[in-house]
């Protein structure tokens, strides 16, 4: 069956690509200025470019920003470091100067940089000469970072004495007081606020309004020709195709799915401990030395690394169960070499982390099998490139199948291998540069981003679509060329969109400006074509033509994930943090927690859980009872991801937002000030808040368990023959 979306989907992904290189080009040759040397008006030398460099490597080797934030990157729990910083300096200026007035204090720690940028192949460039107030700063954050890491690490949720190594210790500051310099110098977009002396500057409205602009001039033509199209392939003729029993070969790849129910619960279980840990740091319930096996920073990669490998693993024992049916013959030995090999990664990742943040590898071998001490990229590059390797011979196996596959699903097929090709391109631009970490933070932050949006908003669902319309046209539920138009115009809509609305992460890492207008308006365009989806699934709904358990359970499914979408993506992402003149003040905090606990569970969660779903029903182990209770508890699982966001995530976000406005950036995001007084963290009513997330994640882990009970019983089942 010729259709010209799969040519549009794949224009799409070499497009995204090539202009990403082209402008990481530009990018790259003007990053903000690191100076050779870093100097006082009396000539005094504080720091070197290789110091900032150096402290830049040591800050992800011990793992410090998956606890706290760089220019709020990073972790939403401890502090971030440029803010917390950059208040620090203000206090001790002040009092060195005997002064409170805003203005003054603004000037002494304004730098002077000599060379406006540095470049990809120039990493240091000039002198920056700062006030000598500035430099006796300096000198008392290094004094006071040495206790924080060291004898405090324990009391703030880290390793106890993290670092003892007091050179290692100088080496971090002057990265964190490199970020300070950067954004006085004004490189950050005013990034991050603190009131009298950085606030955001006039692109940070602009971009707002440009975006909203553009949308409602996409929107109405956008959805007036879709809903054309929707009329006329709705009385298409369906097809049913009635499947046979699964091989013994088949049946194997369910082992990858008892793994992944397994891994959703070792995830649901850390994220209860990383919010027991907003309440006590130091303990676990009263039991002290956790965090010399358990610290914050370990089990928050952990957590999201196992979100990321449950899916995966679905994903690849499902295509491995679906791809015989499209006319692939798998061996016995290849099913299990391929289950084997994700299993081997997967543990590698997670035993790489662990390690890694305890301090347990090498040079260079904590960066290559370890982790790489980047905010969701936290993997080793080794495993990263076996993810590579792993989707790449996917793809490749997933196209040969469009030949053999029924003709009317041969483009959804079609469009799912390159979605795969592009995912695997993603992992390998993240596992860059393999050996060492990039020098300049503006520059990883480009690559990190660029992985992060290729294994989620970009080409994931460009993925899960395909997938799921795959089993509504086989159930009989959907038009096939209706299927192909809906799985065409989405991927091609979310790779555009979401690959290069990837730009919505650089307003505040020192990217230039231009970015800001680029990410603003693509990230929010983004959510048109889930828009539409959740439309279909409405009107799926409506017209009532389910009438076996299969069909009702995939309507349940896709309609749980639909809702899920459009309120965690749609109203929580595009309609909130995407914004400029929002995000400059929810920027890393308890607000991207609200979008990435509805968006990530339900449009991603969902569907993969429907994937289990169909293989144990087909492979016998699921019948009517069981199809109806697992109905029920992926409803139950929703219910309770909202309940944590009503009854505790929006509550944290809102009084973040209230502190930043009031106080400045860094008091959202602390549990003391630099002098010692209780901050944000310590409040009694956020403490409230905080537990209250319990009532959510215990709803959600009786839909959770429900699954991992029936999956655990039903495996007998698979293997009967």
């Amino acid at each position: 069956m010729k259709n010209g979306w799969t040519y549009f989907v794949l224009a799409a992904t070499v497009l995204v690509y090539v202009v990403y290189i082209a402008m990481a080009v530009w990018t790259f040759y003007n990053l903000p200025p690191i100076p050779e040397r870093v100097v006082t008006k009396s000539g005094e030398l504080l720091f070197t470019a290789q110091d900032i460099i150096e402290g830049k490597t040591l800050a992800q080797k011990y793992g410090l920003l998956d606890y706290g934030s760089f220019l709020g990157f990073g972790g939403y729990f401890g502090i971030d470091y440029t803010a917390y910083t950059m208040k620090f300096f203000v206090d001790k200026i002040g009092q060195l100067k005997g002064t409170a007035l805003a203005s003054e204090i603004k000037h002494l720690m304004t730098p002077q940089f000599s060379a406006k940028t540095s470049s990809l192949f120039a990493p240091a460039a000039g002198v920056a000469v700062v006030s000598d107030e500035f430099g006796a700063a300096y000198k008392q954050a290094v004094d006071f970072y040495k206790q924080l890491f060291g004898p405090k690490a324990e009391e703030i949720g880290l390793k106890p004495n993290l670092i003892t190594d007091p050179e290692h210790v100088r080496k971090i500051v002057s990265f964190f007081t490199w970020g300070v310099m950067i954004a006085m110098a004004n490189y950050t977009n005013g990034f991050p606020y603190m009131p009298g002396i950085l606030t955001p500057n006039i692109h940070v409205t602009v971009a707002t309004w440009v975006t909203f602009f553009i949308l409602l001039l996409v929107i109405m033509p956008l959805a007036g020709w879709i809903i054309i199209k929707f009329i006329d392939y709705w009385k298409e003729p369906r097809i049913t195709v009635d499947l046979p029993p699964p091989s013994k070969e088949q049946r194997l790849a369910l082992l990858g799915f008892v793994l992944a129910v397994l891994g959703l619960s070792i995830q649901g279980l850390l994220g209860g401990y990383l919010m027991h840990k907003y309440t006590e740091p130091s303990t676990l319930y009263g039991i002290s030395g956790i965090n010399n096996v358990l610290p914050f920073n370990v089990a928050r990669a952990l957590h999201y690394n196992l979100a990321l490998l449950w899916i995966a693993v679905s994903w690849v024992s499902f295509a491995l169960f679906v791809l015989p049916y499209l006319g692939v013959k798998l061996s016995k030995g290849k099913v299990l070499a391929i289950l084997g090999a994700g299993a081997f990664t997967a543990l590698g990742i997670l035993l790489g982390v662990w390690s890694s943040y305890l301090q347990l590898l090498p040079d260079p071998l904590w960066f290559i099998i370890g982790s790489q001490g980047r905010p969701v990229i936290s993997q080793g590059t080794l495993w990263l490139l076996l993810i590579a390797a792993l989707l790449s011979y996917l793809s490749v196996t997933v196209w040969r199948a469009s030949k053999t596959s029924p003709e009317p699903i041969q483009p959804l097929v079609k469009i799912l291998s390159i979605a795969l090709a592009g995912t695997a391109f993603g992992a390998f631009m993240g596992a860059l540069p393999v050996v060492t970490p990039w020098w300049h933070f503006t520059i990883d932050e480009y690559f990190r981003w660029i992985i992060i949006h290729s294994f989620v908003e970009g080409f994931w669902p460009a993925i899960v679509i395909p997938i799921l319309l795959i089993l509504l046209v086989i159930a009989g539920m959907v038009p096939p060329k209706m299927a192909v138009a809906a799985a065409g115009l989405d991927a091609t809509l979310e790779i555009v969109t979401g690959m290069i609305g990837t730009a919505h992460h650089y307003y505040w890492g020192g990217q230039p400006t231009l970015w800001m207008y680029v990410g603003a308006v693509m990230s929010t365009l983004e959510v048109l074509p889930i828009g539409f989806l959740i439309a279909y699934a409405v009107v799926l709904w409506k017209r009532g033509e389910y009438k076996t358990e299969l069909q009702k359970t995939l309507l349940t499914f896709v309609l749980v994930a639909a809702f899920g979408g459009a309120i965690g993506v749609v109203a929580f992402g595009a309609g909130l943090i995407n914004m400029p003149v929002v995000n400059y003040y929810l920027h890393g905090s308890q607000a991207t927690m609200v979008h990435a606990h509805l968006a990530m569970p339900m449009a991603y969660g969902v569907p993969t859980m429907l994937m289990w779903t169909v293989a144990f029903a087909l492979a016998g182990a699921f019948g009517a009872v069981q199809l109806r209770r697992l109905r029920m508890a992926v409803v139950i699982m929703a219910v309770g991801f909202y309940l944590q966001v009503t009854l505790s995530l929006m509550l944290l976000m809102t009084n973040q937002f209230v502190t930043t406005t009031q106080v400045g950036y860094w008091a959202s995001k602390a549990i003391f000030a630099p002098d010692g007084t209780p901050a944000f963290w310590s409040r009694q009513d956020i403490q409230m808040y905080v537990w209250l997330r319990m009532i959510g994640d215990v709803v959600a882990a009786v839909g959770i368990g429900t699954f991992l009970i029936y999956m655990l019983r039903g495996l007998p089942k698979v293997f009967k023959t």
